[in-house]
């Protein structure tokens, strides 16, 4: 099969990042053609090389409407419409694309809406979480052209059962079309060593990735580690990421006269995240809503021994107590007794992380969520859709 996978961005790093390109890899080590499609300024579908190395294309995709813009928008988005979708039905015939998978979908992806009842091709729109509930909420309302588009599509995919559940309440008319599939994660990139230099080597210290958002709940983990702090004063805590909270965050640190154990190192690569993740004494992920939880995932496949909130799709990643440990979100009590339990007793640590290791080797890597797309997108060439949730792992 030939697919063409349609992100709003083309980024190294970041969750829909890494889950797309882990989906492609994956795609073409099975045998099929992948194409990339990116939003941008060209008229025109424009070749270029992606930064994770696959081949694709640029295209200007305008937004039906804009709230700033209104008037401006309708406009140029009508005016545009049939040169545009003669432009992509013109990529679609010459890539020979079969499946379009569309991942975070935007208004300015209707097009792809249109173009199924045109072609004999077949839609596939992956929700990632804050495309349809940005900063965990549900929309009051939302726009026509989304909502076209779903409608539109052959299958939705989210990413956890628990995240499915949640976009059935906005969109029940998709019940009959929609199955979770869980992210992959590339077991071998994360737990390959490259020298490790510097990872942890000035003393032990605790983990956070996210996004510096209310939705991460990281005030919750500077409070709560400045509860741990004065039993273990050699213990740091690194914060991975950046976001519109990082200034209040760091005033916060400051509040708390945590000082410099707290280390707001900003976004960071692939590889070094991979060496940070390696090298913590305990994974610790806050938030107070989680689609997924793929870096909880990514933890547990470097071996390393989780505290995470009890929230969305991490459930069904870690099993508490066995392979990692689950609390209550919003209390920074409840994670500082979660985190210290495991300082204080490395044979528990060790438990957790050997359990955790062998449940994301099973259960979440690339080759399962490739052979779970590569399964639908086979049914939808057959015409066929028999949607299931993803095997417990």
């Amino acid at each position: 099969m030939n697919v063409l996978l349609v992100v709003p961005w083309d980024q190294e790093t970041g969750g829909v990042a890494s889950v797309v390109g882990n989906l492609a890899r994956e795609l073409q080590r099975r045998g099929h053609g992948v194409v990339f499609l990116h939003p941008g300024d060209a008229e025109r579908p424009t070749p270029r090389t992606t930064k994770w190395g696959f081949a694709g294309y640029e295209l200007n995709l305008r937004t039906p409407f804009i709230a700033e813009h209104p008037l401006r928008s309708v406009v140029a988005f009508l005016a545009t419409l049939v040169p545009t979708l003669w432009r992509l039905s013109a990529l679609l015939r010459r890539e020979r694309i079969e499946i379009v998978n569309i991942h975070y979908p935007l208004e300015a992806f209707a097009y792809f809406g249109v173009l199924r009842w045109l072609l004999p091709m077949r839609l596939v729109v992956s929700v990632h979480g804050a495309d349809l509930f940005p900063g965990g909420e549900r929309q009051a309302a939302y726009p026509a052209s989304l909502r076209f588009l779903v409608r539109s599509a052959d299958a939705i995919v989210a990413p956890s059962r628990a995240f499915l559940a949640d976009c059935l309440s906005v969109f029940p008319s998709a019940s009959r079309r929609a199955l979770a599939i869980h992210n992959g994660i590339d077991l071998e990139e994360l737990t390959r060593s490259d020298g490790d230099a510097g990872a942890g080597a000035s003393g032990p210290y605790l983990l956070c990735i996210a996004a510096h958002n209310e939705k991460k709940a990281l005030d919750v983990l500077l409070r709560a580690f400045a509860r741990i702090a004065p039993a273990h004063p050699e213990l740091r805590l690194l914060l991975v990421g950046d976001g519109p909270l990082r200034g209040q965050l760091e005033a916060l640190a400051r509040a708390l006269a945590l000082g410099e154990r707290v280390e707001f190192l900003g976004p960071r690569g692939r590889k070094e995240v991979a060496r940070l993740l390696r090298g913590c004494l305990v994974f610790v992920l806050p938030s107070r809503s989680e689609p997924f939880g793929m870096v909880v995932a990514e933890a547990l496949a470097c071996g390393r021994p989780v505290v995470a909130s009890a929230v969305g799709g991490i459930p069904e990643i870690v099993e508490d107590g066995r392979s990692g440990v689950l609390v209550a979100p919003d209390d920074p009590e409840a994670l500082a007794r979660a985190v210290s339990r495991l300082l204080d007793d490395a044979a528990l640590r060790e438990a957790l992380a050997a359990a955790g290791r062998t449940r994301a080797r099973l259960g979440f890597g690339c080759e399962q969520m490739g052979a779970a797309y590569e399964s639908l997108f086979a049914a939808l060439a057959r015409r066929e859709l028999t949607p299931s949730p993803p095997r417990r792992p």
